[in-house]
């Protein structure tokens, strides 16, 4: 076919119009603008729900460390040594076993069927039961400092059974308590198959690091908090709260009274997030409360 001017064009011939150009790129624009605006929404879900586990890692994380350290407790025996609403200070048992020998004339004890950790610092204690007469009334747990630990070694025998049968200490403790002229004395009452506690002061609170706060501990005279876990919220907004109650119900200021206690987490994020309609990312946060009972 023959147009003006000598073109020729023939019908059918491939090809696409300015016009159709332009509604395709619109298309394909508004397309595009769409699958933008769906990634940029799958990102910040993603990203939303990985601070989120974060937060929900820190408060399980607090929630098991405190627990523990409280259900291990016992407010009767002296095992709080102080109470705040921010902080505890607590008898922290590093570890058990039970005594199966003793050395004939110095402090030091055999110790076998142990688990946990046994330390000798200065900060390290023993706690183990003693039997003082025939009746149980006067039994009681009596608390040494640990001076020296052996793995081998000590010079205490093999623990013998009624069947005969031996089995090694697993370690040696020597432990001494202090008299009121600082002299150091021997633990008094303590017989083969007593269960031994080792345990170390430890203090449980809220401190701020740089510009966030976190739950940390203090062992034995530390002067600066260790860090655990974290970040949680600022004291104002209730980070970490504790409320202590007796055994009516009441709310108590008295360690020796404490028979169980509400824990009150509120965990931040690490990072920030953009939130819907928001200009500033924002930490995420949640809330745990949790009721521990102290041992008896």
């Amino acid at each position: 076919m023959r147009l003006g001017n000598g073109a020729v064009r023939r019908l059918g011939a491939a090809g696409f119009t300015v016009v159709e150009l332009l509604v395709y790129l619109v298309i394909a624009m508004v397309v595009l603008v769409g699958v933008y605006q769906l990634l940029i929404g799958q990102g910040r879900l993603y990203s939303k729900q990985r601070e989120l586990q974060d937060v929900r890692t820190t408060m399980r994380t607090a929630a098991n460390l405190l627990a523990w350290e409280l259900r291990q407790a016992s407010a009767a025996e002296g095992d709080l040594y102080d109470i705040d609403i921010y902080e505890f200070t607590v008898r922290s048992v590093q570890g058990t076993g039970f005594v199966c020998g003793t050395h004939p004339d110095r402090p030091r004890y055999g110790l076998a069927f142990t688990s946990g950790e046994f330390y000798a610092t200065s900060e390290d204690s023993v706690m183990i039961y003693a039997l003082e007469g025939p009746g149980s009334d006067d039994d009681r747990w009596v608390i040494g400092g640990v001076g020296r630990k052996w793995s081998s070694g000590g010079d205490v025998p093999f623990c013998f059974y009624a069947d005969s049968s031996t089995v090694a200490t697993d370690i040696v403790l020597e432990v001494y308590t202090v008299d009121a002229e600082e002299d150091t004395i021997p633990l008094s009452g303590v017989v083969v198959g007593a269960p031994a506690r080792a345990f170390r002061r430890v203090n449980y609170g809220l401190y701020v690091e740089g510009d966030r706060w976190w739950l940390g501990r203090k062992v034995g005279g530390a002067d600066s908090y260790e860090r655990l876990t974290g970040p949680l919220s600022t004291p104002s907004d209730s980070g970490l709260v504790f409320v202590y109650y007796d055994r009516s119900g009441n709310v108590t200021v008295d360690p020796s009274a404490v028979a169980f206690v509400d824990i009150i987490l509120r965990a931040e994020s690490y990072g920030k997030v953009r939130q819907a309609g928001e200009l500033t990312p924002m930490v995420e946060q949640d809330t745990l409360t949790m009721r521990v009972s102290l041992r008896g």
